[in-house]
């Protein structure tokens, strides 16, 4: 992998990934990560600690991390797995399943087939579910625009 890409700040163990970027390969990093927006994984990717996806970023598969912020308008053609909680921004598009420890957040016009989280699932407006597995409550907002 080529990591001329990738930057480190050693204080508090988080890689920063330039906009723009692309991987040929699965991406495997322990500790935190902040990918810039339209970067392109091409298959999986694995974070030990919290994950932030920026806008427009594409996972050819799947991925796994501690929390993740997942951009408006990613794609990821596998499932999301987390420990912790999970943020699917606005006109995100998981093609598999979005499974987390605690709770999960679907922002307007998300899209994924199953959504199952230990805690609360909140969702913002329209999206596009095939179904909702929630270990406390599902709470529904109306979009606020």
């Amino acid at each position: 992998m080529k990591t001329n890409f990738i930057r480190k700040h050693e204080d508090s163990d988080t890689f920063v990934i330039k906009r723009s970027s692309f991987f040929d390969t699965p991406v495997h990093l322990d500790g935190n990560l902040i990918v810039g927006n339209d970067t392109d994984f091409w298959s999986d990717l694995e974070v030990a600690g919290s994950l932030e996806l920026g806008k427009g970023v594409t996972v050819g598969g799947s991925v796994r991390a501690a929390s993740a912020i997942i951009g408006a308008n990613s794609r990821i053609n596998g499932s999301v797995k987390t420990e912790q909680t999970c943020m699917v921004l606005d006109s995100a598009r998981i093609g598999g399943d979005i499974a987390a420890g605690g709770d999960i957040m679907l922002r307007p016009n998300a899209r994924a087939r199953i959504v199952d989280a230990k805690g609360n699932i909140e969702i913002t407006g329209k999206t596009n579910v095939a179904e909702l597995r929630a270990g406390k409550k599902i709470i529904a907002r109306k979009d606020l625009q």
